[in-house]
C-alpha cells in the first residue's frame, strides 16, 4: 500500500464516525465577519468537515471546499444539498497540487499549516482579497494540537509569512492559555492582498 493511499485512509477515518450537526467557523472568521462583502467566491482550504465553508455560503459566498479526505467531502455535500448552501467540494492533496486552487475572494486556512503553500495561497486571492488564517502555534509541550513543531507556527511566524500583503488583525498566544476566548496556542491573522 502507498504511503498516499495510507496517508488518505488516515483523514478518512479521522471523520468516518463525526457528523456535521452545528457546524462552527473558525474564531478568526467568526470574529472577523464585519470584513465579508457577501458576495463572490471563497475557498476553505483544508476544509474538514466544512465548518468555514458552511459559514461562508451562509453568509453569501459561493464557496469550494477543499480537503484530501473523501470521507469528508462527502458529508460536506450531503449537508450543503440538505441545507441548499452554495458549497461545492474538491479532493485535492495539497501536498502534490499546491498550484491548481483556482481564484478566490476569500480563502480561509483553519489548522493546516504546509509553508511552502503560502505562495500558491496568495496568488489564488484577487487583488484587493482576504485570507483569513488560524492555526496551531509556540511549544508542543502540554498543548493541543500537533505535537510535530514542522506543523506549529514559531512565535510571529504567520507575520511573516503574510508579509507584503495589508495587515487587517493579528493575535497570538504562544502560552496555551486555557481561558474562554484565549487562543490555546494559535496564531491567527486577517490579511488583504495587495
Amino acid at each position: 500500500m502507498s504511503a498516499d493511499v495510507n496517508k488518505q485512509q488516515s483523514w478518512n477515518l479521522r471523520y468516518q464516525h463525526k457528523a456535521i450537526t452545528d457546524p462552527e467557523p473558525v474564531h478568526v472568521l467568526k470574529c472577523n465577519q464585519h470584513l465579508l462583502s457577501g458576495c463572490g467566491s471563497a475557498l476553505d482550504l483544508a476544509s474538514g468537515l466544512g465548518g468555514n465553508a458552511v459559514f461562508l455560503a451562509k453568509a453569501g459566498y459561493d464557496v469550494t471546499a477543499v480537503d484530501y479526505s473523501q470521507v469528508a467531502l462527502e458529508k460536506l455535500t450531503r449537508f450543503a444539498e440538505v441545507n441548499k448552501l452554495a458549497i461545492t467540494t474538491r479532493l485535492i492533496d495539497l501536498e502534490s497540487e499546491p498550484c491548481s486552487l483556482g481564484c478566490y475572494d476569500l480563502i480561509v486556512v483553519s489548522y493546516y499549516l504546509q509553508r511552502k503553500l503560502f505562495p500558491a495561497i496568495f496568488s489564488a486571492i484577487k487583488t484587493g482579497g482576504l485570507l483569513f488564517y488560524q492555526t496551531f502555534s509556540g511549544d508542543a509541550e502540554n498543548a493541543p494540537g500537533p505535537q510535530n513543531a514542522a506543523f506549529r507556527l514559531a512565535q510571529a511566524e504567520l507575520l511573516t509569512l503574510c508579509s507584503g500583503h495589508e495587515l487587517l488583525y493579528y493575535r497570538e498566544d504562544p502560552s496555551h492559555c486555557m481561558a474562554e476566548n484565549c487562543l490555546k496556542g494559535e496564531a491567527m491573522i486577517v490579511v488583504k492582498r495587495d
